[in-house]
C-alpha cells in the first residue's frame, strides 16, 4: 500500500498567523565558506504533555514548523495515559511489550516498570553514536528526582523535575551537566518561576554549552514540559486555576495580571472561545458501553468546563514561546542541520461524549495527537502533508534514522522509522492499523495519588481496561467484561458519534486486533507484520 502525501511547494509562502504571502528574493552571491557541518543532523524534540490537537490552532510558532516540514494528521499513541506512552516513546515498544501499563509502580507502571528498560531507549544509541544529549522537564512518573538522583545512560544533561512540576510553580529540577558537574548531583528551586519558561533557559543553555564542549558534534535535545497538563493540588475553593497559566497569559482583572484583557489565546480573543464547540461536546451517548452512557451536562459544568479549555489555550502560549526561544537561539547553519520534531504523549478531553475531564479512552480526542517535524532548513518552504497512520511506537527508529544509525538496530523493535514520510519519499507497504491498549489503573493503590486519576465524584468515568484498532476509516474497541465491542466508521462519523457494534466488519477486526494485542511476543507474529491488512 503506498502512503499518501500531498506536498505544497511554495513559492509565496503563506504566514501560520496572518495568512500573507512573502514574495521570494533573488539569489545573493555565496557567503565565504564556514567550517563544515556535523556529519549527522542536530535533533530537538518537543514533547509536551496532554496537549490535544484542538489546542494546536492557537499555537502560531509550533504551526509554523510546517512550513519546510512535514505534518502528520494520523499519529496515534498506543495509550493515552503519560507513562506507558512516554515508554512507548522511549524504547520503540507497544506497552504489552514494555509491561509499563499505569503510571504507578504498585500498579504495574510508573518509574519502578520503566527502570530496566533505560540502557534501552534512543538516548544511549545516539550518545553512542557521538551525540551530546539534554533531556529537560517531565521524565517518567514516580521517577525519584531527589538528593542522590541517578542520571540514566546515555544523557550528557539531565534537567528533570518530580511532582511538583504539575504545579508550574513549586518545583525542584535536577541540574546535571556532565562536563562541569561530575559527581555533584545538585537540585534547584523553582524560586516562583513559571516552569516552562525555566525549561526554554536551560534549553537554549544547552545549545550554548554544546556549541563550546562538543564542537562538530551534534546534539539531540529532548525538552518536554508537564504544560498543559491539570494541576494535582486542586482543592475547593482554590484561587489558582485547575490548568495554570503563566502569570503574563492570564486576564488583566486577575492576580496575577496578564497582559490582555481576557487573557492570551494566541490571536484570538479568549471571550469568544467556547468549549461547546468541539466535536461530540454532550453529544447523546445512549448508544455507546455502559462506562460511557451519562445524563447531559449541567450549566454549572459546562462555565466550569468553558473556562478550562480557555486556560488550556493560555497554557500553551508560553509552550509556543519556549519554542520560539529555543529555535532563535540556533545558528543559520545550526538550522540548515537541525530536525524539529513536536508532539504529545496523549490526547485530552473536556466534555466530549459528556466525558468531563480526562483522557484515556480509544477516542480521537485522547490518542490522535499533533505531530510535526520541521526539516534542516534548505531555502525552500514546502510543506509535506501525510496521512500514513503513524504512532508513538515510530519516534525510537525515527530518531536513529535521522542519526545514520544502522537498520539492525533502528528497526529492531516495535515501530518503524517516519523519516521517509517525513522527506516526502514514496513508501509502499506501509502500515494500516494502529494498536490502542490501555488498563485501568486501580483506584486503591498505595501512595502518593495518580496525578491523572479521576477526582470528580459524578460526570466522569475512567474506561474499563480495553485494545482498540484504528484504521484509515475505522475504529474497533473490545472492552473487558463487555462481549458487545464499539466500532465506528469514522470517514461517515469521523466524531465517533453512531456506535454500531453489529457491524460486519467487527468479525474482521477483532482478528486483526488479536494478532496486535500478541505481537512482538514469543511465537506471535512482529508487530510491523500484525499492523497490515490482509
Amino acid at each position: 500500500m503506498a502512503v499518501a502525501v500531498t506536498v505544497v511547494l511554495a513559492l509565496l509562502v503563506a504566514s501560520p498567523t496572518t495568512g500573507a504571502t512573502a514574495a521570494t528574493t533573488p539569489a545573493t552571491p555565496a557567503a565565504p565558506a564556514t567550517p563544515a557541518a556535523p556529519a549527522r543532523p542536530n535533533i530537538i524534540f518537543f514533547l509536551v504533555d496532554d496537549m490535544s490537537a484542538d489546542l494546536l490552532p492557537y499555537m502560531d510558532t509550533v504551526r509554523g514548523l510546517a512550513d519546510g516540514g512535514t505534518t502528520f494528521t494520523d499519529y496515534y499513541v498506543s495509550d493515552s495515559l503519560c507513562c506507558p506512552s512516554r515508554a512507548t516513546m522511549f524504547t520503540g515498544q507497544f506497552p504489552h511489550n514494555t509491561g509499563v501499563r499505569t503510571n504507578q509502580g504498585y500498579d504495574r507502571g510508573g518509574y519502578q516498570a520503566f527502570a530496566k528498560h533505560e540502557g534501552r531507549t534512543y538516548a544511549v544509541p545516539l550518545h553512542e553514536a557521538g551525540y551530546r544529549t539534554g533531556y529537560l522537564g517531565k521524565y517518567i512518573n514516580e521517577y525519584p528526582a531527589r538528593p542522590g538522583y541517578q542520571v540514566p545512560p546515555g544523557w550528557d544533561e539531565w534537567h528533570v523535575s518530580a511532582g511538583g512540576g504539575y504545579n508550574e510553580f513549586r518545583y525542584q529540577l535536577t541540574r546535571y551537566i556532565k562536563e562541569k558537574s561530575g559527581a555533584r548531583r545538585p537540585i534547584t528551586p523553582s524560586k516562583g518561576t513559571y516552569l516552562v519558561d525555566e525549561l526554554g533557559r536551560r534549553a537554549t543553555a544547552f545549545i550554548e554549552r554544546s556549541r563550546e564542549y562538543a564542537p562538530g558534534r551534534p546534539f539531540f535535545l529532548q525538552v518536554s514540559p508537564f504544560s498543559p497538563h491539570n494541576r494535582v493540588d486542586v482543592k475547593p475553593g482554590d484561587t489558582e486555576p485547575r490548568f495554570p497559566p503563566a502569570p503574563r497569559d492570564r486576564p488583566k482583572d486577575r492576580f496575577p495580571a496578564g497582559e490582555f484583557p481576557h487573557g492570551d489565546c494566541g490571536g484570538p480573543d479568549c471571550d469568544t472561545i467556547d468549549v461547546t464547540t468541539l466535536p461530540a461536546f454532550d453529544e447523546d451517548t445512549a448508544d455507546k458501553p455502559s462506562w460511557v452512557r451519562r445524563k447531559p451536562i449541567g450549566a454549572k459544568r459546562v462555565k466550569e468546563l468553558r473556562e478550562d479549555f480557555r486556560d488550556r489555550i493560555r497554557m500553551v502560549q508560553s509552550v509556543d514561546d519556549m519554542v520560539g526561544r529555543v529555535l532563535s537561539t540556533l545558528t543559520e547553519r545550526e538550522r540548515g542541520n537541525t530536525y524539529v520534531v513536536f508532539a504529545s504523549d496523549n490526547g485530552f478531553h473536556l466534555g466530549q461524549h459528556r466525558l468531563v475531564r480526562g483522557k484515556s479512552t480509544a477516542y480521537d480526542h485522547d490518542v490522535r495527537v499533533p505531530l510535526l517535524v520541521k526539516r534542516p532548513a534548505t531555502g525552500q518552504h514546502d510543506r509535506l502533508v501525510s496521512n500514513a497512520i503513524a504512532q508513538n511506537v515510530d519516534l525510537f527508529p525515527t530518531f536513529l534514522d535521522m542519526a545514520g544509525i544502522a537498520p539492525a538496530t533502528r528497526d529492531s523493535r516495535d515501530g518503524r522509522s517516519l523519516l521517509p514520510l517525513i522527506e516526502g519519499r514514496q513508501v509502499t507497504d506501509w502500515r494500516q492499523a494502529a494498536l490502542v491498549e490501555h488498563v485501568r489503573p486501580d483506584p486503591r493503590t498505595p501512595g502518593k495519588p495518580d496525578p491523572d486519576a479521576d477526582r470528580l465524584k459524578k460526570g466522569n468515568a475512567q474506561p474499563p481496561t480495553y485494545n482498540a484498532v484504528r484504521t484509515a476509516g475505522e475504529l474497533y474497541v473490545e472492552y473487558e467484561g463487555d462481549p458487545k465491542p464499539e466500532y465506528y466508521d469514522t470517514v461517515t462519523d469521523p466524531r465517533q458519534e453512531s456506535n454500531d457494534p453489529g457491524n460486519t466488519r467487527t468479525a474482521y477486526l477483532a482478528k486483526v486486533l488479536q494478532g496486535l494485542t500478541t505481537c512482538g511476543r514469543p511465537g506471535a507474529p512482529d508487530c510491523w507484520t500484525a499492523a497490515h491488512l490482509r
